[in-house]
């Protein structure tokens, strides 16, 4: 492996290189789906699911992971998990899940959204959408503090999350409190050092990436394409408190610690953690002693942020 002697030992056994393609995709999203009905729950944790319309009125199932025996208000995370907006959340999307609401002790809101290549911009997009509204509109009966609804994500699902704290205002909605984006995409036009360094890392490369945007985007005339690039949206009055966090040897480094120069120099706080020896993906070794160190300040963000 050619970044054997640059990333953490501990994460070796994970730094496979993966390729994409629609095959894969297929073949990939039946073992996803397995692997993460068959995760086992922590018995602190209570799991149920509700389905809710999403993107032009499909129905969208929505996981809800919330701490044992809590019946009253609680913060809320819409966690939106990674995948190139191609794959189904993973076990290990189910385990951050739980750990989210154990240790915040908030109820976590994880949709299943409509994925490419079968369905591009806007679908996933609006499906969390609309669940971000169905959560404002309903919070006294869900038992949430609406003034407390923050919106997560990894990598693709990092850019939906982002997309929406930036766009509230045009949607005529409240904006989250926080917004936590893991290793983001944040930049359709792939023009960043790491983005041409990073060809052949492992997990995730510019190759994989520049494929994902062009499933993603396939649907949009050239003069829409800067639409769902949070890089260049354009930044509401209030943006909320941000935690943004990079794998050093990931294409995704530098649009990421742009991004969060960008949404500071807007007047935002932002926190952003570079972590070291680390890949596109690292947590999915959740286990390990560098995930769970970067998880710890995750944790910190949201507890800070919901105060709690």
């Amino acid at each position: 492996m050619k970044y054997e002697k640059q990333i953490n030992p501990e994460l070796k056994k994970i730094a496979k290189n993966i390729p994409y393609n629609r095959m894969i995709i297929k073949c990939a999203n039946t073992f996803q789906t397995l692997s993460f009905n068959l995760t086992k729950i922590p018995k602190e944790v209570d799991h149920r699911h509700i389905m809710i319309e999403g993107y032009n009125g499909l129905k969208l199932k929505v996981d809800i992971f919330e701490p044992s025996n809590v019946k009253d208000k609680r913060p809320c995370l819409i966690y939106v998990h990674g995948g190139a907006f191609s794959y189904k959340a993973s076990a290990y999307h189910k385990k951050l899940a739980c750990i989210y609401a154990m240790k915040v002790k908030c109820r976590v809101y994880f949709p299943d959204y409509h994925l490419i290549p079968e369905y591009p911009y806007p679908a996933a997009y609006e499906d969390v959408l609309a669940l971000y509204k169905y959560i404002l509109k309903n919070s006294e009966e869900l038992s949430i503090d609406n003034e407390k609804i923050g919106l997560a994500g990894d990598s693709a699902g990092a850019s939906i999350a982002a997309l929406i704290c930036n766009n509230y205002e045009h949607k005529n909605v409240k904006p989250p409190c926080v917004q936590m984006l893991i290793y983001p995409v944040t930049d359709v036009s792939m023009q960043t050092d790491s983005m041409q360094r990073f060809s052949d890392t492992p997990l995730w490369n510019s190759i994989n990436n520049r494929r994902m945007w062009h499933y993603y985007c396939k649907n949009l005339k050239a003069e829409h394409m800067y639409d769902v690039s949070p890089m260049h949206s354009h930044l509401p009055q209030i943006i909320p408190d941000t935690y943004i966090e990079t794998a050093e040897y990931d294409c995704l480094h530098d649009e990421g610690v742009i991004y969060g120069k960008r949404l500071r120099e807007a007047g935002a706080k932002v926190q952003i953690n570079q972590t070291g020896g680390t890949i596109h993906g690292y947590d999915s070794a959740v286990s390990t002693k560098i995930a769970l160190r970067n998880i710890k300040k995750r944790i910190l963000f949201l507890k800070h942020g919901f105060n709690v």
